[in-house]
């Protein structure tokens, strides 16, 4: 069973990207869906296959460290006793137990084998690639006019929203997918940062493999991931260039080149979309695809749109019959979007506050909150009108002040504030932990965004892991 939990560790990075695809239905209630992924099918496995090394586990962390781990879901699961949707909470309450015992087993094999983590970054960056090209395949179908049966392009995915596709790849959403691409192109850059290449030949490769990544991350289209990302790498470029770092020492052509690559990868991504808009059935073409997507990068900010191809946005009828008309294999129709889609933003940002206005109306809520899992159920109550119970608050944050509370907040505060203690100064590591808490601000859940919560602890180490041995040579060298 040992050997076991170390094979199914190797899957662990590949798993990750399946996040939504293939899923098993098992049914729904009014208040959620009963859905299985593999993710989550692996979690429960892994905890099986190391149920034999529960004693070392027990002896390596110790009771009041695995106490404190826990905390958190105790109060999840306590949480039950008010909860409006106990089904929820318990099922998410045990996900979410299972991520933290992953972890923990993650950081415990790493620590007894030291050539773990070298063999599942391999798979993580293969996986990544692998995945990449999946993005690009199902775009190239999508503009065939392939129906999204066989692309698993998700509704608002396809050409007929914006003259040009952005692949969700086996990920419930294109935001998803974008967010999952977050860890394997920080690592790509830092391993160009870092110099951890033996000859020109694995540059190259390197360079390569990083705008392949960067590329399908643009071509998402994801607002939260993208952003997510520059402020990621800036984070990562910073901490890596300070006296705390010495292992990786500035040099002002890094930076020249690490701009350069950003460059032409968005140019890249722009020219894709602008080529699929003019292959695609509507009536769009390069110049609409590229403006258009410069438009909703931006916010609107940014508008070179011809003139005399803007026109309203579709309602949601028109886009039903736009999508419909394109699955049919219409020719000329129009996109149903013209640019920058005000309707997204402004609807998190109405769910946002429609989950704070909840929050105050109830001291049950403002002390405890709703029960984890239960905000979509409590702001139907409240706001029967606007949204109904299976709806989510696309905030990560102010999920969790509403459906925990100012008590549970500060539980979840605290058990972070003393984890950081133990958080190794590395740059990767906190580059991908700012990158992640910035994109929580973009949505809200667990079960599509498990990687936020366990891929980040595969680079928890003091050492910068990849150019440790290198520095030392170069340093017996001197002596």
């Amino acid at each position: 069973m040992k050997k076991l939990n170390k094979v199914l560790l190797y899957f662990l990075p590949a798993v990750l990207f399946f996040s939504y695809h293939p899923v098993i239905s098992l049914g729904a209630n009014e208040f959620m869906n009963f859905d299985l992924s593999l993710p989550e099918i692996w979690l429960v496995l892994f905890f099986v296959a190391s149920l034999p090394t529960i004693r070392s586990f027990f002896k390596f962390y110790g009771l009041k460290r695995i106490a404190l781990a826990y905390a958190i879901p105790m109060y999840f699961l306590l949480s039950s006793f008010w909860s409006g949707n106990v089904t929820r909470t318990i099922l998410t309450t045990g996900i979410l137990g299972l991520v933290i015992f992953t972890v923990m087993q993650l950081l415990m094999m790493l620590k007894e084998d030291s050539k773990l983590r070298g063999d599942l970054i391999k798979v993580l960056l293969f996986s990544a690639a692998f995945l990449c090209v999946v993005c690009w395949v199902q775009c190239v179908m999508d503009i065939a006019g392939i129906s999204r049966e066989y692309t698993l392009l998700c509704r608002g995915c396809t050409y007929s929203s914006f003259g040009f596709p952005h692949p969700n790849g086996f990920a419930i959403e294109p935001q998803f997918m974008g967010n999952l691409l977050l860890v394997p192109t920080l690592l790509s850059f830092y391993l160009l940062f870092a110099s951890a290449y033996k000859n020109k030949k694995q540059k190259i490769s390197l360079v390569i493999l990083t705008g392949f990544l960067t590329t399908t991350l643009f071509i998402t289209l994801s607002r939260g991931a993208i952003f997510s990302f520059v402020l990621g790498l800036v984070v990562l470029f910073v901490f890596s260039c300070t006296k705390k770092f010495p292992l990786i020492k500035y040099k002002s052509k890094k930076a020249r080149f690490t701009i350069a690559i950003m460059v032409v990868c968005m140019m890249l991504a722009l020219f894709s979309e602008g080529v699929f808009a003019a292959f695609s059935p509507t009536n769009d073409d390069f110049i609409t695809g590229v403006t258009k997507s410069i438009h909703q990068m931006t916010l609107g900010v940014i508008d070179i749109r011809p003139t005399t191809n803007l026109v309203n946005d579709a309602d949601e009828s028109t886009t039903e019959e736009a999508i419909s008309g394109a699955e049919d294999g219409s020719t000329e129709i129009s996109s149903s979007f013209s640019g920058y889609v005000a309707e997204s933003t402004d609807t998190r940002l109405n769910l946002n506050s429609l989950a704070i206005d909840t929050w105050v109306s109830s001291p049950k809520y403002f002390l405890v909150g709703t029960g984890i899992g239960a905000a979509g159920i409590a702001m139907h109550e409240k706001h029967p009108i606007e949204l109904g119970p299976k709806e989510i608050v696309q905030n990560e944050y102010v999920s969790l002040l509403l459906e925990t509370g100012v008590l549970g907040c500060l539980i979840i505060l605290a058990v972070l504030i003393f984890a950081v203690r133990f958080i190794p100064k590395n740059p990767l590591f906190l580059a991908i932990l700012v990158s992640f808490a910035f994109s929580l601000l973009f949505f809200s859940g667990l079960p599509n965004a498990l990687h936020v919560y366990i891929l980040p602890f595969l680079f928890a180490t003091k050492y910068n892991f990849f150019v440790e041995n290198k520095v030392q040579r170069h340093s017996d060298k001197r002596h």
